[in-house]
């Protein structure tokens, strides 16, 4: 019998008689058969009797057996001449059209039933489904309640199928989908017993114009304030450094963020970086700028500025450029005491060109000065210049000799910029420092390779050993080697 209800399978369940027992059995069905209310394992036969209730689907049938003649099959209506047994096509039906052949008594282009048995199967549909029946003794009945429900409603059709000797007649309608009214009242009572589902019940209650209106405005300002808190924590515009705000200050600890254009580069600024800092010394004193640069391939392309006046240029990339650290001196003279001073670094090359440049590890570190008369200045710069010679001549005797004689260089050259009229002395001084800062960032380059590579081999002795030369050679934070060796023996964990 075909049921036309996508709730059922193609072959759902199967209805027989043996030995004057009657017998269902689930087919493998998608959403199976229930016998009064109990599901039926698949390909297992289970007793039918008289009053049972068969779920289909979504489709119930009342099976009741008929006492009949075996010579006078009983009939609700009688077939018609021209229509072929149902029982010989019943199995064949596999859509709707089909079916409304059958039925109709006309099988369209299939002249024989050879014809049609032999024709290519269509593509299955889910509205033709099939449930198979040997019953040569059961009729199904429909009660005056079942017959008013059929009249009244058109989605509901009364269907006969011939079987052998009974007529089997669907009865029941789809069950009606959503919740009942008595689920929909305990779920109102379920809501009222908190506040929250109280909300719900009377947000519920409001006509579905105002909810959709209320709904769109509220999303609206929800996207308005995240826009307007993103806004605040996004850096400025050409930036890369996150959901953050772009630092700007410059003060005693090191700024670790990069600034330019290129690769590596933190903050974008192809044309200018400016950053502020205060100056505030209760003596006489001056301030070294600090920083590391790359990507620099002329002498004047990268300008430092300190409040509108030129300070100096960026010197161009060495070989040791990512261990160099450069330093540049900024005169009292040009310093604001007690407010903010700004500084810039500026490429001349950009725009209209892309020319790269990187500045990083910058920090300003300020010195006080000796407060005394210039003979005694000038007595105290010699006597240090003269100690850093020496120790700079035995540079190879001692490992933290030439740390000695630029540390002692650099304290000639700070005490020299006390003086308004420079001597000769000074330009020496100068000289020595930047070449005793070469030759120990050469060094710090040096060790730091050769860490690369304990590591790389996986000798944790030697990489021990790099690192306790390194803090030899670099003895106090003076010189940016000495944090560079703790942070790489953290990094790999090593005892120093």
């Amino acid at each position: 019998m075909v049921l036309h209800d996508t709730s059922v399978s193609r072959h759902h369940a199967r209805i027989f008689t043996r030995a004057g027992r009657h017998f269902v059995m689930d087919l493998g069905s998608a959403l199976g058969t229930f016998l009064n209310g109990k599901p039926l394992t698949r390909d297992k036969e289970q007793d039918l009797r008289a009053g049972d209730r068969l779920l289909v689907g979504s489709l119930e049938l009342l099976f009741a057996p008929l006492a009949v003649d075996d010579d006078e099959p009983t009939q609700l209506a009688p077939p018609k001449p021209t229509r072929p047994r149902a029982s010989t096509l019943i199995t064949r039906a596999r859509t709707d059209d089909e079916m409304r052949a059958i039925e109709s008594g006309d099988t369209g282009r299939y002249n024989t039933l050879a014809e049609l048995e032999k024709a290519p199967a269509p593509p299955r549909a889910a509205a033709a489904t099939l449930v198979e029946l040997e019953i040569p003794t059961i009729a199904m009945k429909l009660s005056p309640e079942e017959e008013a429900l059929i009249a009244s409603s058109p989605s509901v059709t009364l269907t006969e199928v011939e079987v052998s000797t009974s007529t089997i007649t669907k009865v029941v309608p789809p069950k009606p989908k959503g919740p009942s009214a008595a689920d929909r009242a305990r779920l109102r009572r379920q809501l009222q017993a908190t506040f929250g589902g109280r909300l719900l019940s009377r947000w519920r209650e409001f006509p579905p114009r105002f909810r959709a209106t209320a709904g769109v405005v509220t999303g609206l300002v929800i996207m308005t304030t995240l826009g307007l808190s993103l806004r605040t924590l996004l850096p400025a515009a050409g930036s890369g450094g996150g959901l953050r705000l772009e630092p700007s200050e410059l003060s005693g600890k090191i700024l670790p963020d990069s600034f330019g254009l290129g690769e590596g580069v933190t903050w974008k600024r192809p044309d200018l970086k400016e950053f502020q800092f205060q100056f505030a010394s209760p003596t006489r004193a001056v301030a070294v700028l600090h920083y590391q640069a790359r990507d620099i391939s002329h002498t004047r392309e990268v300008s430092i500025q300190l409040n509108g006046v030129e300070l100096g240029w960026v010197p161009p990339d060495v070989s040791e450029t990512q261990e160099r650290e450069l330093q540049l001196l900024i005169p009292v003279s040009m310093l604001r005491r007690n407010e903010p001073n700004q500084l810039v670094f500026d490429n001349m090359l950009n725009p209209p060109a892309e020319e790269r440049w990187r500045v990083w590890n910058m920090y300003v570190e300020v010195i006080p000065v000796p407060e005394l008369p210039v003979a005694q200045l000038l007595a105290k710069a010699s006597e240090e210049a003269s100690a850093a010679r020496r120790f700079y001549e035995q540079r190879a005797i001692g490992l933290e000799n030439l740390f000695k004689a630029w540390k002692l260089f650099r304290s000639a050259w700070i005490t020299l910029e006390a003086l308004d009229q420079k001597p000769e002395l000074y330009e020496e001084v100068k000289f020595l420092l930047a070449q005793t800062a070469s030759e120990l960032d050469q060094d710090c380059r040096r060790l730091m390779l050769d860490f690369q590579r304990s590591v790389q081999y996986r000798d944790g002795d030697k990489a021990l050993d790099t690192v306790q030369q390194v803090l030899r050679r670099f003895p106090t934070t003076e010189h940016r080697c000495h944090n560079l060796a703790i942070e790489k023996a953290n990094e790999y964990e090593l005892p120093i």
